[in-house]
């Protein structure tokens, strides 16, 4: 399938259309699809994943703001297309399932919101299979103390398993963006959890000045004595002089607990 082009694309939506045959025929390897899936696509484009996804699995909803673009996705067979935001869209009450895999190419300038929103429905998501620029996506899966690790890293690890894909050249786009992009594949974490809106209040205290001491930061944006904090601090083997990007998100989770029992 040669892959359309609008002759215009949109710079205010980030559009950077995917047209690499062979590099298309390698995601869609990587997603393994099945017959009995149920898929979710953000920002279907003109459908170059689209269309050689909707052969292959049970049910394919596709959103896309862009409505000059939805007339590419109505042609698609089987396929049912939302004039939407995706991050207005309450995945957990679409029809049919309550397992959908996502799979996207994420608009740069927007990737970050829509992975935190996706993550907040993640009890109704399989697994998610998305496109982001380099830079993002080392950010994601950035271990403990790397320099690229912060808030958004310890979200994503917290909530899911993630896997590092691989990397895809500005080459394979048009028009060209000015990055590299990756592949990454997150999978919900099995298990109780904690509420979304309440940890990630809490690692934005945590990481709210990065170059000061964890201590300092959650003195300073929480109510607690400071020899309670250090004594927790003890108890869970955390260095005094520890900054957040020091922590996994696991001792995250601990220290949360700890603190707002």
């Amino acid at each position: 399938m040669r892959v359309q082009i609008p002759s215009r694309p949109k710079r205010k939506l980030g559009q950077n259309f995917l047209h690499d045959e062979n590099v298309i025929d390698k995601i869609i390897r990587f997603i393994q699809p099945s017959p009995s899936d149920y898929f979710f696509e953000i920002g279907g484009g003109t459908g170059a994943l689209t269309h050689p996804l909707a052969s292959r699995v049970k049910k394919l909803i596709v959103a896309e703001i862009d409505p000059d673009l939805i007339p590419y996705l109505s042609a698609v067979p089987s396929v049912t297309v939302l004039k939407e935001d995706v991050r207005k869209v309450s995945i957990c009450e679409l029809p049919e399932s309550k397992s959908w895999r996502i799979i996207g190419n994420l608009p740069y300038y927007i990737s970050s919101s829509i992975l935190t929103a996706l993550l907040e429905q993640r009890d109704c998501i399989q697994d998610m299979t998305l496109m982001f620029q380099e830079e993002v996506a080392m950010r994601i899966i950035a271990p403990p103390s790397d320099s690229e690790y912060g808030m958004l890293s310890v979200l994503a690890q917290y909530y899911c398993t993630v896997q590092r894909g691989f990397r895809i050249s500005r080459n394979s786009f048009s028009p060209k963006p000015d990055i590299e992009s990756r592949i990454i594949r997150l999978v919900p974490r099995p298990g109780k959890r904690l509420p979304y809106e309440q940890y990630a209040a809490f690692l934005s205290d945590a990481f709210s000045q990065r170059r000061k001491k964890l201590r300092n930061n959650l003195l300073r944006t929480i109510e607690i004595a400071a020899d309670r904090l250090d004594l927790i601090f003890a108890e869970l083997q955390i260095s005094a002089d520890a900054r957040a990007e020091n922590l996994s998100a696991d001792q995250f989770d601990a220290l949360y607990s700890r603190l707002k029992p």
